[in-house]
């Protein structure tokens, strides 16, 4: 096929209305990349023609914002709220609701809003990019959705105002956060006078300054054919693609645009006046700068961070230079400026907006440390620059390069899949090319761009010491920032955030303010027809009655153990690409419950402390020398009740275990040493470096306590489940909101005795048995044959025995956590400092086993994307709300995200409920639901998370069969199945004997507790 199309479209040519400005190609990624203009309005068009079954499309806007109020961001918001073809409120909620989507997202970076979707069926995809298409280009952007996204005042009951707005709301919850202060401080600091000193999110405090007027010009100004690149990857044939934008908004385009000066001149100038936005000013002295984030109510300590403007990234060359010279100096805790800054005691750990931010237009570098004591600021700077100097004085290790080459090397080999498709990845650099005007042809990162330095360190001695000079030493544009966390800063803004609204008060009258809240309403809640949204049928999607999902390949088979027991040796063979992804699973449950809160510390600390001959450094450095990385993950199980999870529980006794798992992902040719140095870390580490140990007990901590605010939703989420089983009570003692405390009190305690505990814990896992299991290529496998029998002799594994025996009661207990006990059982609220809240509640469903599951599904997946989106997102102005069916746990979680009215949230949780048991469902709204709920379970995956789903599947007890079983009966719902489930569900809310299961928990800030009436338990969450 790209063979036919390289012949069909050549460089010069012309189809239709585009000119073919580029054809080449990208072997690398099994790609002809196609790059096109139309000469009629000047939109460009970017296609990575390949295989992939997964279509993907981006609409790419440049968005320069002046200003700190957001107008970027609430544009990016509000063109998803109805369009030309689509008027609705929502047609991206409705697209969520009813697409088979892959990836569905919208996204306000520094200097551009990018529009992304995948599907991996082509009717679907070309149905997300008609929606996605007229909102950029067509939006309504009716007062109303302006008001919504933005900003208004309310007044409540008690006659209180308020700001409200989606955006608004989001963005205090980023101000919230310490972390997220910090980095846009360090970022800034280099970048004065240029559109990235702002936040182009928006500052909460400059978001109410925004007029409708302004809004309007926003996206009129910016939001135009000839400022819009369109990035395309899959196996669609381009032709077909360009024929569908020029049906369906180009014809239209060049109408709205009839006046479009599509000549060279103007397009270079239009790039011109923009990289004048972007481009800094000449820095010729390093910069200091001092600044206040938010706290918690802990002990205060200095984050620091040493800044560099290190320059363009102008190619994928270049950008790779600046990769390597990162990875050289912080590649692991073992290269030398890591290594340095770890080791300083100047702080506690390395501040998490540590590395290269290389997606504006000048690449900042950020080295720093997190909790650096008053006085030691400065010293952190000197120690960053004398390491550099000595390296340039004494030379670069060469196992530092080479481990940093390796690491690179790994990863342009390994397919990815994260939180979308791999072509999210790839359209990056060809966005950033189009962004300021350079050519597209060398923007991609390729393997030869990694040969091409390769040869030049080989060749030129002075080549990586010229970077190191160039780009750091002698390079003025630096900048020292010191962020205070400040227990007055969120006070601050609140009294700010008082005077804003006095001050908006001026202009209107308390009725003014109701009328046109109360007309929000009205507009909010008028019934769409969503008739005019095209949709795919479960039909679609069964062939000979079998659904269309993934499947698992795992295969198991033995090794002989040390003990002549058979250890379980789990296979399964995927297109790897020449990588071995390889575990070693150890059962957790022989450990009794009173040791489960020490093994997140325990499994951050295993692999990261030295082992045998190699201290932490240079065990660091090995790992990245010969593997792709080795790290410990915890697991628990919870399995279904079904007849094949039984069968499979007889026949193993390692099914519905708790597991301590060690990962390794390795490149074939470097088996050996590999593994190797993963038998080393099993059968050597004694955690004799207590100082080592304390400092990641520090990071742990840290890194919780850092998350509990940006990620309040999970937190919640985790505490509402904790007492429905010892699944989800280990799933909180691991994860949650205990974990952190007990990670708070491991990094208070002394360290001697957390060692002594460690040591205990490992050496009872390792006699509890073992798995192994590996995705990889067939080759591969017969190169592990020849060595896994000594590997796990020499390790002594044997079989898994059996579990501890201990009641449920005993994991329960440890997620409890001090308070002040309320009237109301089975709910709490953790006080923190933050601006926004978020809520959660659970209450009784159905069980995996139970066919009723199947429509609970669905009807979670219609609550998310209609009734909780319109109260609590649309109406109530929250970031977000989400509802999840929990199978295993017989429950149904609801949660919210960024929540201004987070006490309230519960209730309306419930009331939908109710709402939803009088809904007339129609046969059309199912089958949108059933379609959209379907989506979750054909999401393609790499091949490593192919192993990964295939292992979990099978350590849960969960077959193809039951798989099949559910998604058939998803497929299958009816509307009377759907009303059913909800009856079923409200039903679940007033019954007396399920009250217990029904709990609500809270993260919030001093502000809404004091404002509520809450009858349940409070905590005081230090952070």
């Amino acid at each position: 096929m790209m063979n036919f199309m390289s012949e069909l479209l050549k460089k010069g040519d012309s189809y239709k209305s585009f000119i073919v400005l580029n054809v080449f190609e990208l072997p690398d990624y099994h790609s002809t990349a196609f790059h096109l203009r139309h000469t009629k309005t000047g939109l460009e068009v970017f296609h990575l023609l390949n295989d992939d079954p997964e279509n993907l499309f981006a609409f790419a806007f440049r968005t320069p914002n002046t200003k700190a109020n957001g107008l970027a961001h609430i544009i990016e918001h509000s063109v998803l709220c109805g369009s030309e073809k689509y008027p609705l409120k929502d047609p991206f909620v409705i697209m969520s609701n009813q697409s088979v989507k892959t990836y569905l997202n919208a996204m306000t970076y520094s200097d551009k809003t990018v529009y992304p979707a995948s599907s991996i069926a082509k009717a679907d995809y070309f149905n997300l990019m008609s929606v996605y298409g007229d909102a950029v280009f067509f939006p309504r952007l009716n007062k109303e959705i302006f008001m919504q996204e933005a900003h208004r005042l309310e007044i409540d009951e008690n006659g209180n105002p308020s700001i409200q707005g989606v955006v608004y709301n989001e963005m205090k919850g980023s101000y919230s956060s310490f972390e997220s202060v910090a980095a846009d401080i360090s970022l800034s600091s280099l970048l004065k006078g240029t559109i990235y000193e702002k936040d182009s999110g928006g500052d909460p405090l400059e978001i109410p300054s925004v007029t409708y007027e302004e809004f309007l010009n926003f996206h009129k100004t910016w939001y135009r054919p000839d400022n819009c690149f369109v990035f395309l990857n899959g196996n669609i044939p381009t032709v077909e693609q360009l024929d569908f934008l020029q049906e369906n908004f180009l014809t239209r385009l060049e109408k709205k645009f009839p006046d479009i000066d599509v000549s060279e001149s103007a397009r270079k100038k239009r790039i011109d006046d923009f990289i004048k936005l972007v481009a800094p000013k000449k820095i010729s002295n390093p910069i200091e700068l001092y600044a206040e984030g938010p706290s918690g109510d802990g002990e205060e300590s200095n984050t620091v961070l040493v800044n560099w403007r290190v320059g363009r990234c102008e190619n994928a060359l270049s950008a790779t230079e600046k990769v390597v010279l990162t990875g050289i100096l912080c590649n692991h805790d073992g290269s030398p400026l890591q290594k340095a800054l770890i080791e300083s005691g100047l702080g506690e750990d390395l501040a998490p907006q540590n590395g290269l931010f290389g997606s504006i237009y000048s690449t900042i570098l950020t080295i720093g440390l997190r909790g650096v004591k008053k006085g030691n600021e400065k010293k952190v700077e000197s120690l960053v620059i004398d390491t550099l100097k000595n390296l340039l004085e004494n030379g670069i290790s060469q196992k530092d390069i080479e481990a940093t080459l390796t690491t690179l090397e790994f990863s342009h080999r390994e397919i990815k899949r994260g939180h979308g498709p791999f072509a999210i990845s790839l359209m990056a650099r060809p966005i950033y090319g189009w962004l300021y005007g350079e050519g597209l042809e060398n923007q991609i990162r390729l393997r030869s761009h990694l040969e091409q330095i390769r040869k030049k360190i080989e060749t030129e001695p002075s080549y990586i010491p010229d970077l190191l000079r160039n780009l750091l030493l002698e390079n003025k544009a630096r900048s020292l920032v010191v962020v205070t966390p400040s227990k007055n800063y969120v006070e601050k803004r609140e009294a700010a955030e008082k005077e804003r609204i006095s001050e908006l008060l001026k202009h209107k009258s308390v009725q003014q303010v109701k009328d046109e809240t109360e007309a929000l309403h009205a507009f909010q809640q008028i019934e769409d027809d969503a008739s005019c949204l095209p949709h795919l049928r479960p039909e679609d999607f069964i062939t000979d009655g079998k659904p269309m999902m993934n499947r698992s390949n795992i295969v198991v088979e033995s090794l002989p153990g040390c003990d002549g027991s058979e250890i379980p040796f789990l296979k399964n063979i995927e297109n790897t690409n020449g990588i071995i992804y390889f575990d070693v699973g150890f059962p957790a449950d022989v450990l009794s419950p009173s040791d489960y809160p020490l093994l997140p510390a325990f499994a951050d600390c295993v692999t990261e402390c030295g082992w045998g001959e190699l201290d932490w450094a240079k065990s660091a450095e090995e790992t990245a020398l010969h593997t792709g990385g080795i790290g410990v993950n915890l697991l628990t199980m919870e399995g279904p009740d079904t007849a094949n999870a039984r069968k499979l529980s007889e026949k193993y006794n390692w099914i519905k275990r708790d597991w301590v798992i060690f990962r390794m992902s390795m490149l074939e040719e470097q088996t050996e040493n590999a593994l190797n140095l993963l038998k080393g870390c099993i059968s050597e580490t004694d955690f004799s470096d207590e100082k080592r140990i304390q400092d990641i007990l520090n990071e742990s901590r840290n890194d919780f306590e850092s998350s509990v605010i940006p990620d309040g939703h999970v937190f919640v989420s985790t505490r509402i489940l904790c007492k429905n089983s010892r699944k989800t009570a280990v799933d909180e003692i691991w994860n949650g909101i205990s974990q952190y405390l007990t990670l708070k009190k491991l990094a208070d305690s002394p360290v001697s005795a957390t060692v002594k505990e460690f040591r205990r814990i490992f050496q009872l896992v390792k006699e509890g048995g073992a798995i192994i299991h590996a995705t990889a290529e067939e080759s591969a496998f017969k190169k592990l044959a020849q060595v896994l029998p000594d590997f796990a002799c020499d390790l002594k594994l044997r079989a898994p025995q059996n579990p501890n025996k201990c009641e449920d009661s005993d994991f329960f207990a440890l997620t409890e956590i001090d308070g002040t006990e309320g009237k109301v059982s089975n709910a709490e609220a953790f006080v923190t400092s933050s601006q926004v809240g978020y809520a959660a509640e659970c209450i009784p469903a159905s069980r995996y086993e139970d066919k009723n599951s199947y429509s609970e599904e669905v009807c979670t997946h219609w609550l998310s994307n209609n009734l909780l989106w319109e109260k609590i997102r649309t109406i109530g102005g929250a970031y977000g709300a989400f509802c999840n069916a929990e199978p295993m746990s017989g429950l149904l979680a609801f949660a919210t995200y960024r929540d201004p009215s987070a006490f309230d949230s519960c209730d309306v949780f419930e009331n939908c409920i109710k709402e939803a048991c009088d809904y007339d469902f129609s046969d059309e709204d199912v089958t949108c639901a059933v379609m959209g709920c379907y989506s979750h379970f054909i999401q393609p995956q790499s091949p490593k998370g192919r192993g990964s789903s295939a292992l979990t599947r099978l350590l849960y007890g969960i077959t193809d069969e039951d798989r099949e079983r559910k998604i058939l009966g998803i497929l299958n719902t009816s509307a009377s199945d759907l009303k059913n489930a909800f009856k079923r569900l409200y039903s679940g809310l007033s019954d007396e004997k399920l009250k217990n299961l029904k709990k609500k928990s809270i993260i919030c800030g001093k502000k809404m507790i004091s404002e509520n009436d809450f009858g349940g338990k409070i905590i005081a969450l230090l952070l």
